[in-house]
């Protein structure tokens, strides 16, 4: 079995070789942390390879309506109105049409890619991943 081993002298320089093992080496000086297009062209690719994962016709179709929504700042409600559209009988399905993407989301980003709103009793996505997800999958 292979195994990775880091050490150093301190905690902050033991995270700092495991986030360069795995994000490979920053390109700026003094160890900073990633500049914006740094973490736009992170989160690009990162989003990239979720949305390749994706199979499900109804989490794609989910997707494209959440990140419309979220580009206008509005969440998708969950309501009958919904259900019906995407011809189920209750909003539990659409737990395993969210589950699939944050499943992947979270292997690959370490976060969720659809959220829950209960304020509104609606999906959201952060406004960034959203302008990904209609780049990639535009509305039709």
């Amino acid at each position: 079995m292979p195994r990775v081993e880091f050490e150093a002298d301190t905690e902050e320089q033991l995270l700092a070789l495991a986030w360069r093992w795995v994000m490979g080496p920053q390109r700026h000086p003094g160890g900073l942390a990633p500049d914006e297009a740094d973490q736009a062209d992170l989160r690009r690719r990162q989003l990239g390879e979720v949305l390749n994962a994706i199979r499900g016709v109804d989490s794609r179709r989910l997707l494209r309506e959440v990140a419309d929504r979220s580009t206008r700042n509005e969440a998708l409600v969950l309501d009958a109105t919904l259900t019906a559209r995407y011809g189920k009988r209750t909003g539990t399905a659409f737990a395993g049409i969210v589950a699939g993407p944050n499943k992947v989301m979270r292997r690959v980003a370490r976060r969720d890619l659809i959220t829950w709103d209960s304020d509104v009793r609606g999906y959201r996505m952060d406004p960034a991943d959203a302008e990904i997800v209609l780049q990639r999958w535009p509305l039709t």
